[in-house]
């Protein structure tokens, strides 16, 4: 396989994963606001029903349906992470490539 056609499907590649990262991201904002709502709701049901303001805290995080939000959210924040990272090796490589050819493209230029 020539570079050219490694720096192609670097490129491709790195595009198709930027596209995940961006979705990862979108998914984790919005399980992020699900789980800011869930909690707020629960909190607002805990102070109807007389809880004290500083056992809520403790309270809501053994409330099941706002910890299952709360572990969605961060299971998408280290999918996100996880892309963000491949995002990066990506570039690196496909600058890695580009200069590569370069290199190359020089050196056959020069006789």
């Amino acid at each position: 396989m020539s570079i050219w056609q490694e720096i192609q499907e670097t490129r491709a590649l790195l595009d198709t994963t930027r596209e995940e990262a961006r979705a990862y991201g979108l998914a984790m904002n919005a399980a992020e606001c699900k789980y800011n709502t869930v909690k707020s709701l629960r909190v607002r049901e805990l102070l109807d029903e007389g809880f004290n303001i500083s056992i809520i805290r403790e309270t809501i995080k053994g409330e099941l349906e706002v910890a299952r939000a709360l572990n969605e959210f961060q299971d998408l924040q280290v999918e996100h992470k996880n892309a963000y990272e491949a995002v990066q090796i990506l570039k690196r490589d496909y600058d890695f490539l580009r200069e590569q050819y370069q290199r190359e493209w020089g050196q056959a230029n020069d006789y």
